[in-house]
């Protein structure tokens, strides 16, 4: 590919693997009860791995923003993709969208037509106080970052610890629990596009000092910055703004007549609508679209979670943690009989885990079963040959049991193992307009999934150490509509090989992290698009014997003086499906949406005991928007920079302004033949937008 900037990726490990060797980055900072005034960055512990480990301790490639970091740094975030954007190797190709997690698509192969069709499996998942997120909520759903107190975000496979639909990683969102003091937060912020976001918190007992309770509240919303310019544009009945209105009420019993019982309940309700992506027609940079339909998402989602755990005090803690997820997604294009669409799903599951010993014991670890049942009635009212509906009914059944430990050969050597065998029964069943016969497809996938580590501590301050693990994805069907019949594709697995390195500096100043990685792929699942007609584009899913990528991420927070931070991170990325029989014209190809490199710069500086000033400016090198390497296609390297100030009347009272890409960057992220409008369409980084709010805590 030579129509792109190339960062010479070989050069570029050997002079990034040097600066690992040293000592290697993370992002960092469990700074939730900071004190504003420390002097050292304190210690982060991450929970995704289902035992509470500190970052020096964790093998696995992982950022994670604290609530300090999304609440003060962050410029007018309202959603969890928006404040993980600038996550090293993470790409979002459109505002509306899935990340691509070191070049892995998490929404998996079936996409678009055909997650309508053959139904969906993830590669990644993201997992809010123990809630999965279904495919149509991962996507259109908008998950608020309001009153969170943590967003883990992991880099390579997670099936280990989280189960089916984690190959690619995992997202873990814990949101800020009851306290028994007394607290609450408020924030109001209006901005270009008519961004409007209002939120509130309040905790505290409620009865005597065992019982109490959380409530977060947050609406945000905006105008789409695309216009639709032409004339027959059909909107009746669609919504192309976006809004997000998310509620959460938690309960945290703790009764001192049981010392180590807890239990708490959350419940909670989203509603949200998107249009399906934010794209322009050519000249892409107008931020207008000649197109007459654009079909927009409005998800609903109730979920109610119970968790009880008690700690024996004896090193022992058992976890018991019951979830339930009702949620609706209507998908409306504005035209009868035109792609219109409803999905209705209810998911189950039951997880129950029991850990033993502590961090620095000889012996500690983690067992566990999970079981999840989700079952979603589906209908597509799009009309082909005298026929206008077609119908699905979608159910899977997953059981994980899970175990690892890490056992501590000597003061500086711990070896960690995993193991979890995993079940995994898809059944799909319906009717399609575009296949002559019905789809009946009742398969179960399992797999035994191993993952060990090795950790040594040249320092008290430096640990280096490998990591291999095991990487799969259950299989599933897709329709082939020339062919009018349904095809199997088999499930996807990996090995994945890591080295990687955690540093504490200057005296806790400065954090240091870095994975190095390989993951080599069998029978990794690619969605191959077909042109039926002029008129009639089909796709279908089928594998590919044999592809790999390998690469680098790098990150450190380094408290330079007491009121200035510095953050930086970085991410190489190499890719190539080697072989993939059934459709050799993809050989040699790099994986789609999936840049060279990214680095990502940021800085806070506390003027004053009053004033912050922060930024961040963040770089993507090219990629290809598809699998097929197509020229007209490619992406160009773009950057965008964010800056926000912020101004403290007096404790508990802020006011804050934003500018979210400085320099108007209006680049294309994502590209494909809209043959609507017999033309190219690109999805479109956001444009220049100004914010002013204010926050406050009480």
């Amino acid at each position: 590919m030579t129509s792109r900037p190339i960062l010479r990726f070989s050069s570029s490990v050997s002079i990034l693997t040097l600066a690992l060797l040293t000592a290697s980055p993370a992002r960092s900072q469990d700074a939730t009860n900071q004190n504003e005034d420390a002097t050292v960055l304190k210690p982060i512990i991450i929970t995704g791995e289902k035992v509470a480990r500190d970052l020096k301790s964790t093998a696995s490639s992982v950022a994670i923003k604290s609530a300090r970091e999304i609440e003060k740094e962050k410029t007018g975030n309202a959603t969890v993709s928006e404040v993980i954007a600038d996550t090293a190797n993470v790409v979002f190709p459109d505002n509306v969208s899935a990340p691509i997690i070191r070049g892995q698509d998490t929404q998996g192969p079936n996409t678009g037509a055909t997650a309508f069709f053959a139904g969906t499996v993830p590669r990644a998942t993201i997992n809010v106080d123990g809630h999965y997120l279904g495919y149509n909520e991962f996507i259109y759903g908008a998950t608020s970052a309001w009153d969170v107190e943590s967003i883990e975000v992991f880099r390579g496979p997670q099936t280990t610890s989280q189960g089916a639909n984690a190959i690619a990683g995992a997202i873990v969102v814990n949101t800020k629990d009851p306290t028994f003091t007394p607290e609450g937060a408020y924030q109001a912020e209006l901005g270009s596009y008519h961004t409007k976001r209002a939120s509130l918190a309040l905790s505290g007992p409620i009865v005597g000092e065992d019982l109490a309770a959380r409530i977060a509240i947050d609406y945000s919303g905006r105008d789409t910055f695309i216009n639709y310019i032409n004339s027959g544009f059909a909107s009746k009945g669609t919504d192309q703004d976006f809004m997000e209105f998310n509620a959460r009420l938690k309960f945290l019993w703790e009764p001192s007549e049981i010392p180590g019982l807890s239990t708490k309940l959350t419940l909670s309700h989203s509603n949200a609508n998107r249009p399906s992506q934010e794209a322009a027609s050519v000249p892409f940079d107008a931020l207008n679209h000649t197109t007459t339909t654009m079909p927009s998402w409005r998800q609903r989602t109730d979920t109610a979670i119970f968790d009880i755990s008690y700690d024996f005090e004896n090193g022992v803690k058992v976890f018991n943690q019951t979830q339930f997820t009702d949620s609706n997604a209507k998908r409306r294009v504005g035209v009868v009989n035109n792609g219109d669409a409803d999905v209705d799903q209810t998911n189950v599951s039951e997880e129950v885990r029991v850990t033993f010993g502590e961090q620095d014991d000889t012996l500690s670890g983690v067992v566990g079963i999970f079981y999840n049942h989700t079952q979603a009635d589906e209908a597509l009212y799009l009309a082909y040959n005298g026929k206008t509906t077609s119908t699905f009914d979608d159910q899977k059944d997953n059981l994980g049991l899970f175990t690892e430990m890490t056992y501590r050969l000597s003061d500086q050597w711990s070896l960690t193992g995993g193991l979890r065998y995993q079940r995994d029964q898809i059944q799909r069943s319906g009717t399609s307009v575009y296949a002559a016969n019905p789809v009946d497809f009742d398969t179960t996938f399992s797999a035994v999934l191993p993952k060990a580590s090795i950790a040594y501590a040249v320092t008290d301050d430096w640990t280096v150490g490998a990591l291999v693990s095991r990487g799969y994805n259950p299989g599933g069907v897709s329709l082939n509509i020339s062919a009018q019949k349904w095809m199997e594709f088999k499930e996807e697995k990996l090995w994945n090989y890591e080295l990687f390195t955690r540093a504490n500096l200057l005296d806790d100043r400065l954090t240091l992290t870095g994975n190095l990685f390989y993951m080599d792929m069998k029978n990794a699942q690619y969605n191959i698009p077909v042109q039926v007609t002029s008129t009639l584009t089909q796709s279908y899913t089928i594998n590919a014997e044999e592809a790999h990528a390998y690469g680098l991420e790098i990150g450190g927070d380094y408290r330079v003086l007491d009121n200035l931070t510095f953050k930086a991170n970085a991410g190489l990325l190499k890719t190539e499906i080697e072989r993939m029989s059934s459709n050799t014209n993809y050989e040699g190809n790099e994986f789609a949406k999936s840049p060279g490199y990214m680095v990502s710069f940021g800085a806070s500086w506390d003027v004053t005991d009053k004033f912050n000033v922060s930024g961040q400016v963040r770089h993507l090198d090219g990629y290809y928007s598809d699998i097929g390497n197509t020229k007209a296609y490619v992406i160009e390297p773009y950057t965008i920079a964010d800056v926000r100030a912020s101004y403290q009347f007096r404790d508990g009272l802020e006011v804050y302004g934003y500018v979210k890409n400085v320099f108007d960057e209006r680049a294309p992220t994502y590209m494909q033949q809209n043959r609507g409008i017999g033309g190219l369409e690109a999805s479109m980084t956001a444009p220049r937008m100004f914010g002013i709010g204010v926050k406050g805590s009480f």
